[in-house]
C-alpha cells in the first residue's frame, strides 16, 4: 500500500513539475518562439504565432506583450535580469560552441549561481551538440547543480521520427522534464547555402507531428521553433507576414 501511493506521488509530481512556479495561475501553453528582438521581431510577430511564452537570447525584453517572458543568462557576461523571483530562467546558451557562449564546464559552475539566484525554476545550459554521447553537459551534471529541466537544440531535417527518438533518449539519460528551446530543420547558415533544401509541405508535417507529441507528453514542459529568417525554415516574409512554415507553425496547439 505504501509502496502504491509512493508511486502516485512520484507520478504527480513529474506531470505537475511544468507548472511548478505558477500553480496558482492559469498554466502557460507549451509552444513559444525564441523572439529575435535586436532584428525587429515584437509583440506583433508572438501574437501572430499565437504563442504562450518567449524569449529572446538576452535577460530583459523591451517589448509588452501577454506571452510569458523567460530570460536567459547567455553566458558569464550577460547582466542578470533585474528581478530576482523569476518563474524561469534560461542557463547558458550552447557552451559547448565557440561561436556561442563557449566556456569551459569549471567556469559555468564557477557562474551557474548567478543563474539560480534569479529563477524559481532553473533550465539547462543548452548544448549545440549531442548531450547525451559528448562530455559538456554529462560533466556539467557530474556536480549536481540546480537544474530543473533539459534544454534541447535540434537541427537534423525533417524526419519527426528521429527528433522524437532522440527526445526520448536525451529524457530516459538526464531523468528529467525537457524545453526544446530550439528546433528546425535548417539552421539559419544551413537555409542560407540551401533554401529549398525541405519543401513547405515537408517541413509543415514536421510541425504537425513533433508538436503533436511534445503537446500529448507531459515531460516536454516547452517548447520553441527557430526562425532561420530564409528558407522553408523561415517563420515569417521580408514584409513580416506569416510564411507557409509560420502558418503551420501558428496553427499547432497552443
Amino acid at each position: 500500500m505504501l509502496h502504491q501511493i509512493a508511486l502516485a506521488c512520484c507520478i504527480i509530481a513529474s506531470l505537475g513539475a511544468a507548472d511548478t512556479p505558477t500553480d496558482k495561475k492559469e498554466p502557460v501553453a507549451k509552444k513559444g518562439f525564441g523572439l529575435p528582438e535586436r532584428k525587429g521581431k515584437d509583440a506583433h510577430h508572438l501574437e501572430l504565432l499565437k504563442v504562450g511564452w518567449f524569449y529572446n537570447w538576452g535577460s530583459q525584453t523591451k517589448i509588452t506583450t501577454k506571452a510569458q517572458f523567460v530570460p536567459m543568462m547567455f553566458s558569464l557576461k550577460t547582466v542578470p535580469p533585474k528581478t530576482t523571483n523569476n518563474d524561469f530562467i534560461l542557463g547558458y546558451n550552447e557552451p559547448d560552441n565557440a561561436k556561442q557562449s563557449d566556456m569551459p564546464v569549471k567556469d559555468a559552475l564557477k557562474g551557474w549561481s548567478d543563474v539560480t539566484n534569479k529563477g524559481k525554476f532553473v533550465i539547462s545550459p543548452a548544448m549545440a551538440g549531442n548531450a547525451v554521447t559528448k562530455d559538456w553537459l554529462n560533466d556539467f551534471m557530474k556536480s549536481k547543480p540546480k537544474v530543473d529541466a533539459i534544454a534541447f537544440h535540434w537541427y537534423k531535417g525533417v524526419d519527426a521520427a528521429k527528433f522524437i527518438k532522440d527526445l526520448e533518449e536525451l529524457h530516459a539519460h538526464f531523468k528529467k522534464p525537457i524545453w526544446v528551446t530550439e528546433f528546425a530543420p535548417q539552421t539559419a547558415a544551413s537555409s542560407e547555402e540551401s533554401p529549398d533544401k525541405f519543401t513547405h509541405a515537408q517541413v509543415k508535417a514536421f510541425i504537425d507531428a513533433t508538436t503533436d507529441f511534445m503537446e500529448k507528453t507531459p515531460w516536454v514542459h516547452r517548447y520553441a521553433w527557430h526562425d532561420s529568417g530564409v528558407g522553408t525554415s523561415a517563420l515569417f516574409t521580408e514584409k513580416g507576414d506569416l510564411t507557409p512554415t509560420g502558418k503551420a507553425y501558428a496553427a499547432a496547439k497552443k
